[in-house]
Formats: structure tokens, sequence, C-alpha cells
């Protein structure tokens, strides 16, 4: 990768990542180590339903780690969604982040995705496969999805759909006009009128950008009154419930093939939520 660009922005986003209010976490089903690279190995958390009719991909924020969106993903896995989310090199519980430049930790994501879309490929051959993340962990995600096409080959061809909470924004030399233009995949971006990143982020309608710049044909964006950067980190947001349940329509409608859930989709613009749809 040899474009350059500015990490104050991703700073911003861990400080707002760590904002979080802690919870009383379920816990995944298991936990088990995943090697990355012959040099690294992390922590792949998993959470397994009985029957396993999907993976998810998922990327966490900027700092986090996956425990923190246990009742998103718990959520996702009632509904038949294996959950597979490494614990990626800038997140505060890694026992060697500061061994890891902010540029470094972008393409170490990458890497961890890779293993996980492994991991996930060697234990549930042939089930759907869907990326998710929050805020960084949604332009990870989207790269999975055909993003960013621009500066390198980073689609994972299994990935089917991407569901993105908020984003990390406009990344000053980062993010481009063109980067979501090779988006080859259904995508659901979910934010809220005050997803706002001090210092960062002022304009809350930066969140739309992927949707409103990736190819027309199944870009869905939902903008939550009220909801902040953490709607999902955070079940005790008012838009949290809602964000969890069209997120797993999204999932359930574009990767199952349900169409009961796609009408989900179709919801009308109300005083509390606003849709683009492309």
């Amino acid at each position: 990768m040899n474009k350059r660009f500015s990490f104050r922005s991703i700073v911003a986003l861990a400080f707002t990542s760590l904002a979080m209010a802690q919870a009383a976490f379920a816990a995944p089903t298991v936990t088990v180590p995943l090697q990355v690279s012959p040099e690294r190995a992390t922590t792949l958390a998993v959470w397994e339903p009985a029957q396993v009719r999907g993976v998810v991909l998922f990327s966490t924020g900027h700092g986090s780690w996956p425990e923190r969106y246990d009742a998103l993903l718990q959520a996702w896995r009632e509904a038949g969604f294996a959950v597979v989310a490494p614990l990626h090199v800038d997140s505060m519980k890694y026992p060697e982040r500061e061994k890891f430049s902010p540029q470094q930790g972008f393409m170490e994501r990458l890497s961890d995705m890779k293993a996980a879309s492994a991991y996930a490929a060697a234990h549930w051959p042939a089930v759907p496969v869907a990326a998710a993340g929050h805020s960084y962990g949604t332009l990870i995600s989207l790269a999975l999805g055909g993003a960013m096409a621009d500066m390198a080959p980073l689609r994972d061809p299994s990935v089917t759909a991407v569901v993105g909470y908020s984003s990390p924004g406009r990344i000053p030399g980062l993010v481009t006009p063109t980067t979501y233009a090779s988006v080859a995949v259904p995508v659901l971006i979910v934010t809220g009128d005050r997803d706002f990143v001090p210092g960062f982020v002022s304009d809350a309608k930066d969140h739309l950008y992927p949707v409103e710049t990736a190819p027309a044909g199944d870009k869905f964006a939902l903008v939550l009154a009220g909801g902040e950067h953490n709607l999902v980190g955070d079940e005790s947001e008012a838009a949290y419930l809602r964000a969890r349940d069209v997120g797993t329509a999204f999932l359930r409608a574009e990767v199952l093939d349900d169409a009961a859930a796609a009408s989900v989709l179709d919801a009308p613009d109300s005083q509390t939520e606003r849709w683009l749809r492309r």
C-alpha cells in the first residue's frame, strides 16, 4: 500500500469507541487461537448457534474488542449465524498493541479478517458468508466486499453482503471519491443523526458516503434519530434495538434469501428514522 493517509482520525475513533458503556456480557461460545501469519497470532471470538445457516465475519471499532458487541452478536447467533471476530492489534486488549503503528494496524486488520474467513470456511464449508463491522471495522468489512480496489485487491470472494454500523467517515488520504466504487455486494449502513467523532466527523451525513458512492443496487442506509457513534456498542441507546433488528433482517434477507426479512428494508421514513436506498 503506497498511499499515505492521516491517522489523527483513527486515534479519535479509538477514544470514541472506548466510550461505550460497560455491560454484563454473556461471552462468546468459545475463544480460540488464530494464527494470522507465521510471525503473529491473535484470538478469535466465536458465537456459534446449534444450527449454522450463515456466517458473519465481524471487525470491531478501533481500540475495541469483540466481547463489547456481545448483545448484537448474540442476536445474530440466535438468528442462525455463526459470528467470528478477531482481536485486532489496535485493541486495548491486544497484548503487544504498542508494537504496531496505525499504518501497520490497518494491514494487520485485513490479515486478521483473511484468517477469520479461512477459519469459517474450514468449520462451516458451503455456508453463505457476510462481513460486518462497527466504525473502522465497517471500512474493513467494505474492503472484503470489494471496496478500495484502486488501492489493492482486498475483496474476499466468499462475502456476499456487508453490514456496517456507522463508519470511520472520510479518512483523509484513505477514503477517496473512488474508494467505494468497486463495492460488489449488497450493503447496509446504520448510523444516527448524532453520529459524530469529535475532532474528525462533524457532519453525521459523512457516514452515508459508502452508500452514496457505491454502485447502485441493493445499497441501503438507515439514519436513526438520536443515534450516536456507539449505537450498537451500548445497548442502553434508544436506537439500539432498531439498529440490531434492521441489521439482523438485512443479513437474513441478503444471506439467507428470507423474503419476510426483506420487507423490513422497505419500511417508510418516520419521525424516528430516515432511509437512503440506491
